[in-house]
């Protein structure tokens, strides 16, 4: 298989101030930064020049089917900027009909008319960082919006997706964060369902490395719901959006019926994509490439990829997918699973080999085959739902343990 990407994303690492939550390649640029003049201008426009350089930078280029610009804090850009970045996609790769464009929005850092210009530069989908409708759990969390931001925001693109200027919408929300129990977490499902956005993505909160969150649980400062209340929340999550009418396609994701986000379904179907900016991951070919985190080093790369050679994932070959266990578990992740024995044929293994990993992975998911997280038909298996959507990480550990197990074989 020698296809072209025909997806990107595209990092704008840019947010007015990091969240308490967040590990991601960013830079706080403060409350009142103007990208086109002003207080960091210059920070956002010399990033813009480096990233355009990069995007110029591959040689093998093919029609984009969808296009992801997200963040950081997207929305920070003026809606020119936007729109010369879509401008240079479409002269330069070409964007299919009907393309899918997505753009990450925060609720505190648009307007209505800055809405209408993202539009009019061609982005047609947006995902709204919502993550709760309420102000003492996004005052905990360090978001810089209110429930009142939220809410006109979901009103704003719900008018203009029901009066088909966009084609859909998502809204996203953090399951279990402080502050957060039964009673918050229903109030804030509930009332996102009020606004009948077409996508949902719920994620569970992660406490990482270097965040503020990490520090003020190793000070004993952080009181999150406990592992019953964090369960409880994920049992009523799956009631709520079915009752709604809402498909779980995907762990984390939710939608209404011809609404699955298509950019990030290339990821979990191990389909190839390009990547641009400081910290993104790109995967044309199966080899993953991931761009340094630091603006001054993310620059240097840049200039030598573009005035040297590119880096070798970037160039035209074979598609060889690398992580098989990585594949796999981003199969199990969507609700149709995934074809293991399809997945197994990438590798080439000799028929004798091929039975012998089939049969040793086999062994390691039997115990979740006969509780029902685990649900096989033929040789496709899937994650059985709510159950083994909310308990897949033991499915998950069991996978990478027969991966590490084969490797040493």
């Amino acid at each position: 298989m020698n296809k072209f990407p025909r997806s990107a994303y595209v990092h704008i690492p840019f947010c007015h101030r990091r969240c308490f939550y967040c590990d991601f390649a960013v830079i706080p640029l403060g409350n009142k930064v103007e990208t086109l003049k002003g207080y960091g201008s210059k920070t956002v426009q010399e990033y813009l020049q480096f990233l355009y350089k990069e995007i110029l930078s591959i040689k093998h280029k093919s029609p984009l089917s969808t296009i992801y610009v997200g963040g950081g804090t997207p929305s920070i850009l003026d809606p020119t900027q936007i729109k010369e970045l879509i401008d240079l996609f479409k002269e330069n790769y070409g964007i299919d009909y009907g393309a899918e464009i997505t753009m990450e929005v925060d609720p505190a850092s648009f307007t209505q008319d800055d809405l209408f210009g993202f539009i009019n530069a061609g982005i047609n989908r947006f995902s709204l960082g919502v993550q709760s409708f309420n102000n003492q759990i996004l005052q905990k969390s360090g978001r810089r919006h209110l429930k009142e931001d939220a809410e006109k925001s979901c009103l704003w693109l719900k008018r203009e997706y029901d009066s088909g200027l966009i084609k859909s919408w998502s809204l996203d929300l953090i399951q279990n964060l402080p502050l957060c129990g039964f009673k918050e977490w229903q109030d804030d499902l509930k009332k996102a369902i009020t606004f009948s956005p077409p996508h949902l993505s719920i994620y569970d909160l992660n406490i990482e490395n270097g965040t503020v969150f990490k520090k003020l649980v190793n000070l004993g400062k952080l009181k999150l719901p406990s592992d019953e209340e964090a369960f409880k929340n994920s049992e009523s999550t799956h009631l709520i959006m079915k009752n709604a009418g809402y498909s779980r396609y995907e762990i984390s994701n939710y939608c209404l019926p011809r609404h699955q986000s298509r950019h990030n379904r290339v990821y979990w179907s191990g389909l190839g994509w390009w990547s641009f900016g400081q910290g993104s991951t790109s995967s044309p070919w199966g080899e993953k490439l991931t761009r340094p985190r630091v603006s001054r080093e993310y620059k240097e790369w840049v200039t030598r990829q573009y005035e040297f050679n590119l880096d070798s994932s970037l160039t035209n070959k074979e598609f060889v997918y690398k992580e098989l266990d990585e594949k796999i578990m981003l199969g199990l992740r969507l609700k149709e699973g995934v074809d293991i024995k399809e997945v197994f044929k990438e590798q080439n293994w000799e028929n004798k080999k091929f039975e012998s990993n089939f049969s040793k992975l086999l062994e390691e998911w039997q115990r979740f085959l006969e509780s029902g997280l685990l649900v096989r038909k033929g040789n496709r298996f899937f994650l059985s739902e709510p159950n083994g959507m909310e308990l897949s990480n033991q499915v998950l550990v069991a996978l990478f343990k027969w991966w590490d197990d084969i490797n040493l074989d």
